[in-house]
């Protein structure tokens, strides 16, 4: 947990805002059983809450229904299917490649931006 409150307070210190994909720990589990039981995605995700909320910064969830590694963050087409074992994004309509992490963190970044942008 220290490693989590030091993290969280180093991206605090860097960013207003934080954006985080709204995982739903124990539903992965019931899906995958013991290769998400551990929960440290679900605590580092509370301490950056608790970290963001005495530094008055922002952390935004995206809805973990939004198609974050379907969707090409270069021109937003969205693919059909993508399994995961696909570790690289190539987009069907413009071409692009990029990793598929990298991919999805872009789009998180996007929405979490437009969301600010409609408050």
């Amino acid at each position: 947990k220290d490693y989590f409150f030091k993290l969280a307070h180093q991206l605090c210190d860097e960013y207003d805002v934080l954006c985080f994909e709204d995982l739903s720990m124990k539903a992965m589990q019931m899906m995958w059983g013991r290769i998400v039981a551990d929960y440290a995605f679900t605590t580092f995700l509370e301490i950056v809450q608790y970290v963001a909320l005495q530094r008055g910064k922002q952390v935004v969830l995206i809805d973990r229904w939004y198609p974050s590694s379907k969707t090409c963050s270069c021109c937003g087409a969205i693919k059909a299917e993508l399994s995961l074992q696909d570790r690289v994004f190539k987009c069907d309509s413009c071409g692009v490649v990029l990793a598929r992490d990298h991919n999805a963190a872009l789009n998180i970044k996007r929405v979490g931006a437009s969301t600010l942008s409609e408050t």
